[in-house]
């Protein structure tokens, strides 16, 4: 069955979240590393290749049922913040929205009686709940730490081992 064109154009939206999550998780890598924050520059660059992973799921997809899909401009991310606490807020604020265009393209397969697309979507969602799980508990314990450079430093050597998936 042909990827149909409402479910191709919600897909193609979804593509321009991921590509720009992409980017403006590799900006904030930048940042971080500017800030000597090695852990948070690590998991930010981790996070920037699993967006465009993402993508490319989708991509794929899209390609196996014959859709089109569209690589979206390159929009120029914010490079710096008023703080870490306010990157993470960022992310978290990319990451709901994420998950919102997620919803939205399964509202709209099961709207047009897709069911392919529908269970494609299920590893999307699955996927979501842990990048929300990560942005927010991160953002939660930035919130905690900042005000003291030894819990900050601490903090970030943790976010280095996940990052690098110890």
């Amino acid at each position: 069955m042909a990827l149909k064109k409402e479910v191709e154009s919600v897909l193609n939206k979804q593509l321009d979240k991921e590509f720009d999550a992409s980017v403006v998780y590799r900006a904030m890598a930048i940042y971080f590393d500017q800030e000597l924050l090695k852990g948070l520059a690590a998991w930010f660059l981790k996070q920037s290749a699993e967006e465009r992973s993402h993508a490319e799921k989708i991509i794929g997809y899209m390609m196996d049922r014959g859709g089109s899909p569209v690589i979206p401009a390159t929009k120029a991310p914010k490079m710096a913040f008023d703080s870490s606490l306010a990157a993470l807020e960022a992310a978290l604020a990319h990451e709901r929205a994420n998950t919102a265009g997620i919803y939205d393209c399964l509202e709209t397969a099961q709207k047009v009686g897709d069911p392919a697309t529908v269970e494609m979507l299920q590893w999307f969602i699955k996927e979501q709940v842990e990048e929300e799980q990560w942005a927010e508990e991160y953002t939660q314990m930035l919130e905690r730490v900042q005000k003291s450079v030894g819990a900050l430093y601490g903090f970030d050597h943790q976010v280095a081992k996940a990052a690098a998936g110890d």
